[in-house]
């Protein structure tokens, strides 16, 4: 697992939509199962609404057009399936940070993206 902070130590947010490009260079996500307890921007409340009881799952262009508005996730999950199989998971914990799991691979690939610009990952 890969740890990155939510906050760059340039004061940069980041968050689901900074990181999806680059899970996106690396795995070819087919689905997404979404929970988000709590978020902020445009459709936050109506997307805890809908994850609340259950995660919603999403083709990645409806995920980018239903997440595209939010600004931060405060607590939430984001499972990326790729041929049926799980291949990375991005959790927010509680505004801090981002904790992303999947392969070795996939893990080093995050993990050196963000220790380089943001002076995190572990």
């Amino acid at each position: 697992m890969v740890t990155i902070r939510q906050h760059s130590t340039a004061g940069e947010l980041i968050d689901f939509n900074t990181l999806l490009p680059d899970v996106e260079a690396f795995c070819s996500v087919d689905e997404w199962v979404v929970q988000v307890d709590e978020c902020i921007g445009i459709g936050a409340r109506e997307i805890e609404a809908q994850t609340a009881s259950e995660p919603a799952v999403l083709r990645p262009d409806e995920l980018r057009a239903w997440y595209g508005g939010v600004l931060q996730t405060i607590d939430g999950s984001f499972i990326g399936v790729c041929q049926g199989e799980e291949c990375c998971r991005l959790t927010a914990v509680d505004s801090s940070f981002w904790e992303v799991s999947g392969p070795p691979d996939f893990e080093a690939h995050m993990k050196g993206k963000y220790e380089n610009q943001y002076g995190e990952g572990a």
